[in-house]
């Protein structure tokens, strides 16, 4: 019995042992058969696909404007110098080798030894950090491969890469991959990029210059000298660093090479077809293509795709013409001009029509559309706090609704109007219209900060705890904000409360390789279509008789804001940002005009009329030939009846001086009255003689230049519709502290509005916007008996801004440099007055 159970036992293990052995030999055979179908695979595509190693492509990429006319097409058929490997200094060859693989001539195509390494190296990081791809595995993607992403595609190029190393030998393979490699800017092999970067041939590069093009592949763009040239340098004397290490090159010319400048500028090329002015919009749309779609600049640059775009070639020409008029700028700085940036999108779709990076925008550069946060001022009230107030509650809120304009502090924090002018209350639609500052803040502080923040939110605009204060109210953010938001933040008003995400493509494909990728729209209701319309009301008087008059354009119907900040380096009547934001049935557009940096030698003189005379006069050109509509009101949306109570006239008579001629002016203006009135205004004699200066004004300011220093007294009289008399001012004295101040030069006064916008610390936040401006241009004058004059800010004939000088003299231009008032108390909270954000 014993003997039959070893028996069983044994056979049992005799069973397991063959099973074992034959799972063994399948393994073995599968590697084995595995290995050659590899290898079968990787002979077999390079054969179909041979002539992929002579030609880098067949077709250029062609990109499309919004009509689907060619824009431009990045041509490379082949490089424009082929160089044999035995022209390639050893230095280059060496420099290529000691960062993209330094076993090239040990290994067979892939190296598993690197493999493992990187294996090793993105698990102790978390990630998939490296690569561990070899030079003949990266020409095998680059030449035979297409865009998927899966571990077929690393199966493939492995495959490929073992074939090549089969039927080429070293040289040749790392011949192919130096004419080959892409090396930013739309080149591709060394010798093209050394003429490009260098403007010489690849044989006569220096270590330093060798070194550079061998650390632009593993990012082209990231890379560029052109583009980050603090990164270039690093990730350069990092390859210099293992070229040392590697015992390529001694230590005094590691040292010596580290310490050569990099190029500054590209040198001439042939073959470059975009229209000059585009660039700014190309280079963003390099950007979305691989963020959005996952094409990258390389892929586009090595041909047979089409990208369809947005953009619009009659907008983008229409910027170009007008930025390239100097009298369009506020007055040159003693160094550099002022720095201004424009971007123009579809009012419906968000798509991007044209862009302006700068008045100087350099190829991948810096760019002022996209890139940069500033203070918008008063151009952020409409989003800030009237369409999430009137969005809350159309009822209680709306064009109509009267909202307090007396002086009063907010939890410590005070603003002040423009003039320092103050009533009791005032609609919401002549608050928009002349810019006033206590009307926003306070309805802000009535529908609490959450809400406002909430609102942004959904228009694509995400500001930082620190904001979480009343200044928003008047556009003072921590950080500020970039055209292209502002822009985006006005298009649910003229689409029905919709947001529309601003993009540059609609479509990708490449035929070739079977790629087709769609833009999917981004819309969402931010606001309900009512009070979309109800702000859209308030935006279009906002241009047709307040702060925006100068971005009318003749026949078509326009609506936005103006907002400025004022100076940090200088006095009040510089502006340290100008900006005009607004929108016609078709496009919306931002513009932004300021010194970058601003110091006492470069103060803007000029404000928000530039920036709305550059949007009228873009838009205009854009729109020539394309008929005129009107905006559409949303269905279910009631047209208000905008309705104003008639207040009483404040009147203001500040005596100041005319520095450039000597004279003495009085500097009038006043609030009240109702919507349509007209004025007329009266200078009273010490022996109470009444003379009629003007008649029959729109505006609420005039300049009344004296021949001799007598104390007249002013009063204005309103006129409505039908030219009945309404109840005329107070008369008032002339004013003369601002002629004292200005005499006496005292640093801490501001001309216009001093003090406007204090904080519990006696800092200044929150000064006024520009009243109504004078004339077509924002720039004219009222005559008196043929003396007319302008207001004292030189040549603008506007007041102070929305975003006050807080330290007098300060001349850190940065925008975070505002001291913020402290955070409202909202219900539920127990706050300390004192309470600061910091």
């Amino acid at each position: 019995m014993a003997a039959k159970a070893k028996k069983k036992v044994k056979k049992k293990k005799n069973n397991l042992l063959m099973i074992a052995v034959s799972f063994a030999i399948f393994l073995i055979l599968s590697v084995i058969g595995g290995y050659f179908a590899l290898l079968y695979a990787g002979d077999r595509m390079i054969e179909e696909n041979v002539q992929k190693l002579q030609d880098l492509k067949a077709e250029p990429t062609v990109i499309y404007d919004k009509n689907g006319v060619e824009m431009t097409s990045l041509i490379r058929q082949k490089n424009r110098v082929y160089k044999p490997i035995n022209e390639m200094p050893k230095t280059l060859i060496d420099a290529f080798l000691a960062v993209e693989d330094k076993r090239f001539y040990e290994h067979k195509g892939v190296d598993m030894v690197r493999i493992g390494g990187a294996i090793v190296n993105d698990i102790k990081k978390g990630s998939l950090a490296e690569g561990g791809s070899t030079i003949t595995q990266q020409l095998a993607r680059n030449v035979f491969l297409t865009l998927d992403q899966t571990f077929w595609r690393k199966t493939k190029e492995m495959s490929i890469a073992i074939g090549l190393e089969r039927k080429y030998s070293k040289d040749q393979i790392l011949e192919m991959y130096l004419n080959r490699v892409y090396l930013g800017e739309g080149e591709f092999g060394v010798e093209d990029a050394a003429q490009y970067y260098f403007g010489k041939s690849v044989s006569n590069v220096t270590v330093a210059e060798a070194a550079m093009l061998a650390a632009i592949p593993k990012a082209p763009t990231t890379y560029s000298p052109f583009n980050n040239p603090e990164k270039a340098k690093l990730r350069r004397d990092t390859v210099i660093r293992l070229m040392y290490e590697q015992g390529i090159i001694t230590n005094e010319q590691k040292d010596a090479a580290q310490a050569e400048a990099l190029p500054k500028e590209p040198h001439e090329v042939a073959g470059a077809s975009l229209k000059k002015g585009y660039r700014a919009f190309f280079d963003n749309m390099l950007k979305e293509s691989e963020a959005e779609f996952g094409v990258t600049e390389e892929e586009l640059y090595r041909g047979g795709w089409n990208v369809y775009t947005s953009f619009d070639p009659k907008v983008q020409d229409a910027m170009i013409e007008e930025y390239a008029k100097a009298k369009n700028f506020p007055k040159d700085g003693a160094k550099r001009g002022v720095e201004s940036s424009m971007i123009v999108i579809d009012a419906k779709t968000g798509g991007i029509a044209g862009m302006i990076g700068g008045r100087n925008y350099a190829p991948k550069g810096f760019n002022y559309a996209t890139d940069m946060k500033r203070q918008p001022g008063s151009s952020f009230k409409p989003i800030a706090v009237f369409a999430p107030a009137v969005n809350k509650d159309i009822n209680k809120w709306n064009a109509n609704s009267q909202l307090s304009n007396k002086r009063q502090s907010f939890n410590g924090y005070e603003p002040r109007n423009y003039n320092n002018r103050y009533t009791e209350t005032v609609s919401m639609s002549r608050a928009m219209i002349d810019s006033a500052n206590i009307p926003p803040v306070w309805l802000l502080n009535e529908i609490g900060v959450s809400e406002s923040l909430a609102y942004l939110k959904k228009v694509g605009i995400e500001l930082t705890p620190n904001d979480r204060n009343l200044a928003i109210a008047l556009g003072g953010l921590n950080e500020g904000i970039s055209p292209l938001e502002m822009a985006q933040a006005y298009t649910p008003f003229v689409n029905a409360g919709v947001v529309s995400e601003a993009h540059s493509i609609s479509k990708v494909e490449n035929k070739d390789e079977g790629v087709v990728r769609e833009y999917q729209p981004k819309q969402s209701e931010a606001l309900k279509p009512e009070a979309a319309w109800e702000i859209h009301t308030m935006l279009e008087k906002a241009v047709q008789e307040g702060t925006g008059k100068a971005a009318r354009i003749s026949g078509r119907h326009v609506a936005g804001k103006t907002g400025t900040t004022q100076s940090i380096a200088g006095d009040s009547k510089a502006n340290k940002d100008a900006w005009f934001v607004g929108y016609t049935p078709e496009y919306v557009g931002a513009v932004w005009m300021g010194f970058d940096p601003e110091d006492k030698q470069h103060l803007m003189h000029q404000g928000s009329s530039m920036t709305a005379q550059m949007f009228s006069k873009v838009l205009g050109t854009a729109l020539k030939g394309v008929p005129s509509s009107d905006f559409v009101r949303p269905e279910g949306a009631v047209q208000h009846k905008q309705e104003e109570v008639e207040s009483e006239i404040q009147l203001a008579a500040d005596m100041t001086l005319d520095t450039s001629t000597n004279k003495l002016m009085v500097v009038l203006s006043w609030i009240g009255g109702a919507n349509g009135d007209t004025y007329d205004l009266y200078r009273i004699s010490e022996n109470g003689e009444r003379q009629l200066i003007s008649a029959g004004m729109k505006e609420t300011s005039y300049v009344d230049v004296l021949d001799s220093p007598k104390q007249y007294q002013y009063q204005v009289v309103p006129r409505n519709a039908q030219g009945e008399e309404g109840t005329p001012s107070k008369t008032v004295p002339i004013d003369s502290k601002k002629l004292e101040n200005l005499i006496n030069q005292d640093p801490g006064h501001n001309e216009e509005g001093s003090n406007q916008g204090q904080n519990p610390d006696g800092t200044g936040n929150g000064n006024g916007e520009i009243p109504p401006d004078q004339g077509t241009g924002g720039t004219g004058s009222h005559t008196n008996n043929g003396s007319g004059s302008q207001p004292p800010n030189p040549g603008t004939g506007e007041v102070p801004p929305d975003i006050a000088n807080p330290v007098p003299g300060q001349t850190n231009g940065s925008s975070n440099e505002i001291q913020l008032p402290p955070p409202p108390q909202e219900e539920g909270q127990n706050q300390s007055p004192d309470a600061s954000n910091g």
